[in-house]
């Protein structure tokens, strides 16, 4: 009988899915031997880019998640620049000064044991938050307050995007990515309901410091993180991959190397 094939990695873990009419994806789930996890970012906010590489641990296990030293990480581009990261804690490789341009194709490139894993990611243009606000939703009599992004999708262009959501400097557990299937061109108001750490802790209350970030990425990028959104409650929050989502990184390794733009507001709830 197939079980399915979870890992608990540390990134996002979660479970909502904003994308309309995507096909649900079945991850099949065992346990297994450990693998390497890569999480890498290039965005175009200039400053550090970071590379987190790490080994997973099955999910019958406790959430200690080795961090690997020792590799050899550059990342380079389609316009002949290279970039040669260093490891700034054990398992964390860094670049201090470097600001992704959008349509640049960037490749990443590990040297792990005489291995080489490699992943390429687009940078897509830049798609930005117009504004925040709450919408209230009446449950049974009850008010309750979810966080509204407001964004204007550009037409004829195929946009894939991850949002980011912290309530009083906290992360949401939840996953939330969609794309404009059915709102090319258009404007768009996408609710983010909201997961705490807690489990009743499902809505915003007046006074929270909302802050959220909203990332353009690539196809590759979306099919990642819309795999994770399908899996409900599989894993703490800062989980990387709660089950094995399809990767862009080559040598059977689990997590993705995403080249995004960013767009970031902060809202206080009233």
């Amino acid at each position: 009988m197939l079980k399915q094939i979870k890992y608990i990695s540390l990134l996002l873990a979660g479970s909502i899915a904003l994308s309309a009419c995507e096909k649900v994806i079945d991850v099949k789930l065992d346990n297994a031997e450990s693998q390497l996890v890569i999480e890498g970012n290039i965005t175009d906010q200039p400053g550090q880019q970071v590379v987190k590489i790490s080994k997973s641990v099955p999910y019958t296990e406790n959430n200690t998640y080795p961090p690997l030293s020792g590799a050899a990480v550059t990342v380079t581009d389609d316009n002949g620049h290279s970039w040669t990261f260093s490891e700034a804690t054990p398992g964390m490789y860094t670049f201090p000064a470097m600001k992704g341009e959008t349509g640049r194709i960037y490749t990443l490139k590990a040297t792990i044991n005489n291995v080489v894993y490699t992943a390429t990611s687009v940078m897509p243009a830049s798609v930005g938050i117009d504004f925040l606000d709450v919408k209230v939703f009446n449950f049974e009599g009850d008010d309750q307050k979810q966080a509204q992004v407001h964004y204007k999708d550009p037409a004829g262009i195929a946009n894939q995007y991850r949002f980011v959501m912290k309530v009083n400097g906290i992360q949401s557990k939840q996953v939330y990515t969609e794309n404009d299937r059915l709102t090319d061109g258009n404007e768009v108001p996408s609710v983010l309901f909201f997961a705490g750490n807690n489990d009743d802790q499902d809505q915003l209350k007046t006074g929270d410091v909302v802050d959220i970030e909203m990332q353009s990425i690539d196809k590759n990028i979306f099919l990642y993180w819309y795999t994770l959104s399908q899996q409900s409650s599989n894993g703490p929050a800062g989980s990387a991959t709660p089950g094995n989502p399809p990767s862009n990184i080559n040598n059977k390794a689990l997590g993705y190397f995403s080249a995004h733009t960013v767009s970031k507001k902060q809202m206080t709830v009233k």
